[in-house]
């Protein structure tokens, strides 16, 4: 079996990834960059909607639901920050390889069928993320678990969407050597977020978060 992590993407992803493929498929003699700029855009506000923003609804106490909103704002912007940096004007034949990676590499059918924006996950990474699942129930809560399952989903996600994908992208050395630094940056307001959320919660709202996040993790026969 393999495991992988994706959600379903919102209907202006959708959207764009049908008009992206649509305009690859056919040769159109137009500039294909516009249009992987603003899929990548997108990709990464239903990445941050579906890992940060959904969370904010199960904190029961107002205070904290401000806090991560902050969070959530200061990731949005160093995302987009960097976004603006990676991407720029391109020929078509330079752009394809960012393309197909979208294509190929970021998406997956599950098992009822539907197209998730996702990955595969390696199977040292998914046991990781089961067993901290695993370790949320309404008779018995392991924090640490469960808190090491979520930084593993985080973690996995940045390195596939910020470092894999600039691998594909035509980038100087000054603009190479700033994705670690951004992914760094992004993964320690994350980090934050959890922090600040994990240890306050009662055992009843941790199950809820867990809930939230299982959908996420497919299985698939390979």
């Amino acid at each position: 079996m393999a495991h992988y992590f994706g959600f379903v993407p919102s209907d202006k992803l959708k959207t764009l990834i049908s008009e992206a493929e649509q305009v690859v498929a056919s040769n159109e003699q137009v500039d294909y960059y516009p249009y992987r700029d603003a899929l990548t855009h997108q990709t990464a506000r239903d990445l941050t909607d579906n890992l940060l923003v959904g969370l904010v609804d199960i904190i029961p106490n107002p205070e904290r639901q401000a806090s991560m909103r902050k969070i959530v704002g200061t990731i949005e912007r160093a995302t987009d920050t960097l976004l603006n940096i990676l991407l720029g004007k391109e020929n078509n034949e330079e752009v394809l390889p960012s393309f197909h990676f979208l294509r190929d590499r970021a998406t997956f059918i599950d098992n009822d069928g539907v197209k998730r924006v996702g990955f595969k996950l390696s199977a040292a990474d998914a046991k990781t993320i089961d067993e901290g699942f695993a370790a949320i129930t309404p008779e018995h809560v392991n924090r640490d678990k469960f808190k090491k399952a979520l930084e593993t989903v985080n973690e996995e996600t940045l390195t596939h969407f910020i470092s894999r994908y600039a691998d594909t992208l035509k980038l100087g050395m000054i603009k190479r050597k700033s994705v670690p630094v951004a992914k760094s940056a992004i993964d320690k307001g994350m980090n934050m977020a959890l922090n600040k959320l994990l240890p306050d919660l009662p055992d009843s709202s941790l199950n809820r978060l867990a809930d939230y996040y299982r959908p996420f993790i497919v299985e698939k026969s390979e």
